[in-house]
């Protein structure tokens, strides 16, 4: 007998799986929610969550979903990283104060 995606996952990430399909926005009705539905805090979800997307067994589980939590983990990423960051007290590019 052969394993399924589903018998590959544990409780835990079938549950976040089934959550983030349910829930697609990010506000904060879905931290508090969070809490309620997982004990946990939204910051060790998220853990929880980025594991479980990264899993095989989860890819197999529910293509579409993870893909798509995939692909807005990667824009989140990019976007965070394309952020310029601007020293305390300095002047943002293009914009010296003047003194």
């Amino acid at each position: 007998m052969t394993a399924t995606p589903a018998d590959q996952l544990g409780e835990l990430a079938r549950h976040v799986l089934a959550f983030e399909h349910e829930r697609a926005r990010h506000d904060r009705t879905k931290e508090a929610e969070i809490r309620v539905e997982f004990d946990m805090s939204p910051a060790r979800y998220y853990q929880v969550l980025n594991r479980v997307i990264d899993s095989p067994a989860a890819l197999a589980y529910d293509p579409q979903l993870v893909t798509r939590l995939q692909r807005l983990r990667y824009a989140r990423t990019t976007a965070r990283a394309a952020r310029s960051f601007v020293a305390p007290g300095a002047a943002p590019e293009g914009r010296e104060e003047e003194r």
